[in-house]
């Protein structure tokens, strides 16, 4: 018998894959498109993802543990699905190489400015092609290492309260944002939540004991609760303008800690979030391959993951600038959203079809 994910894993997979380079950019964000007290819009646009959960929630009781793929290669076409499932390796390999790339030329802002960042972007993607080599089950315990390596640098949080001030999140609420449209303002923060829609593909990785959509509630919340710590911990030791002036708030904060052993913090914890950024790109480049073999079923495994390794290096030569890659990212990002929005509900009527054209069959 194949080995199973459990819930524990699961939902560190989904907090590790939300947990991604925008973190860090993330409490600017929250300032400059909700405004202050920002935190509480935050807390609207996590039961927003909770929603769009509790859709994918429906689609895996009537689906009855069926793969996505399975559902609509029943119902659709292969001339039909076989453009999508290449538009959505496609998307997915984008999105990872982005966040990856744009991961790396904050890392090179900081500690090696004269290093090609295409060199460090290479060693990011070996690592993911060694990763994604070993299965989803063998990511997913990975995963659960390098969630150990990220979580203890929760606690550098007590180290601010000394200088933190409640009066700075101030009485108003959602005012000082930039102009522009509020919808659209909302949705440039919505993807600090981004990631969760691919439990659609864990469908088959997991059995009824693993109860998989706990995991995944568990691990979008738990995202939830590091966001909104991290969000006011910013709020309360920067000013509301100084926020809106910082490029990446969370990298300025962490410059402020002064350590006897240890000479600039910041770069160290930024290292250390590498392992967040690099379960993103494996969990991305997974989903495409899960497409691809669906595609070509009579390719080798080792070869398909050979041609997303090429693929996502190539990604790496496309933003140069750090201002480029957001250009990009936010791009993807919002194909992501509609995507994460679309599938559970174009697979909730394809499922209501075919119980529909059973039930016609058994009458």
């Amino acid at each position: 018998m194949k080995e199973k994910l459990n819930w524990f894993h699961i939902a560190i997979l989904i907090y590790m894959i939300e947990l991604d380079v925008s973190m860090f950019s993330m409490p600017r964000l929250v300032a400059e498109n909700i405004g202050t007290n920002g935190w509480i819009g935050v807390m609207l646009l996590s039961l927003v993802a909770a929603f769009n959960i509790w859709l994918i929630q429906l689609v895996y009781r009537a689906s009855r543990g069926r793969s996505a793929f399975e559902i609509v290669e029943r119902s659709v076409p292969r001339f039909l699905w076989i453009p999508v499932y290449l538009l959505l390796a496609f998307l997915w390999i984008a999105l990872g190489g982005l966040i990856v790339k744009k991961y790396v030329l904050i890392f090179q802002m900081l500690s090696f400015p004269t290093t090609n960042p295409l060199l460090l972007y290479g060693v990011i993607v070996l690592l993911m092609f060694y990763l994604l080599s070993k299965g989803i089950y063998n990511i997913g315990k990975a995963s659960t290492i390098f969630f150990i390596f990220t979580i203890v640098l929760i606690f550098f949080i007590f180290y601010f309260f000394s200088d933190w001030r409640a009066i700075r999140f101030t009485n108003f609420i959602f005012q000082g944002t930039t102009a522009g449209n509020p919808v659209f303002k909302w949705l440039q923060v919505f993807p600090i939540f981004i990631g969760y829609e691919l439990a659609l593909l864990l469908f088959p990785f997991a059995s009824k004991q693993s109860k998989l959509m706990k995991g995944v509630y568990i691990g979008h919340f738990f995202h939830t609760f590091t966001i909104l710590l991290m969000i006011a911990t910013c709020f309360g030791f920067f000013s509301f303008e100084q926020l809106k002036s910082l490029m990446y708030p969370v990298i300025n904060l962490l410059s402020y800690i002064e350590l006897p052993f240890i000479n600039r913090v910041e770069n160290l914890i930024y290292t250390i979030f590498l392992f967040a950024n690099l379960i993103s790109i494996v969990l991305y480049a997974w989903a495409a391959l899960l497409c691809l073999r669906r595609i070509f079923p009579g390719v080798r495994s080792r070869l398909l993951e050979l041609v997303l390794t090429v693929l996502l290096f190539g990604f790496g030569f496309i933003p140069l600038i750090s201002r480029e890659a957001d250009e990009w990212l936010n791009t993807v990002f919002y194909s992501e959203i509609t995507l994460s929005f679309a599938a559970p509900l174009v697979l909730l009527v394809l499922l209501a079809w075919q119980n529909r054209f059973r039930k016609e069959e058994l009458t």
